[in-house]
């Protein structure tokens, strides 16, 4: 059942994206086969590399308004701070890379989950590793602040994406 969902919302969204190019009411006959087969392949992929805690939690549609509104507000904040901040290394050359391990405190797999691929999206810094059970992680920055040995927050790597995930996801 979850596999014909993901299919289907895959497609819908296909069918958003493309719209309006074709002769065919808004697609051309081989827009939607094509469309089909890869929504059928996506979802294959899908369900075997995410957790199934994670994708049972994304169908609930509070999350989606939550996420929606955590994607067009904070995350594209902190994707244009990172951006300007990784130009800015780039040009001083002041580079002070580091790996650090942080506690993330949260208990949901798909909250983990969708915060360290917010984190690895953001320019200058990437998730290297989720610890299972502890859900800490462990993540390259280009420039870290703090002093060598002291202990990271979720925020220090973050910014503000940390607060909105906890608030969505708990």
């Amino acid at each position: 059942m979850t596999f014909i969902f993901f299919t289907l919302l895959g497609y819908l969204f296909y069918l958003i994206f493309t719209a309006g190019s074709g002769d065919l009411l808004l697609w051309s006959l081989e827009e939607l086969i094509v469309g089909g087969v890869v929504s059928v392949i996506l979802s294959a992929l899908f369900m075997k590399v995410v957790p199934r805690k994670v994708y049972v939690q994304v169908l609930n549609p509070v999350k989606w308004v939550m996420m929606i509104i955590y994607i067009f507000g904070p995350f594209l904040y902190s994707l244009a701070l990172s951006n300007i901040e990784v130009v800015y290394c780039v040009i001083t050359g002041k580079f002070k890379p580091s790996l650090v391990r942080t506690e993330t405190g949260l208990k949901s797999q798909t909250g983990t989950f969708i915060f360290a691929n917010s984190i690895t999206l953001t320019p200058g810094t990437f998730v290297i590793d989720i610890e299972e059970g502890t859900n800490a992680l462990y993540v390259h920055n280009l420039r870290w602040k703090k002093k060598r040995g002291e202990k990271a927050t979720p925020q220090d790597v973050s910014g503000p994406l940390y607060f909105w995930i906890k608030r969505i996801f708990g």
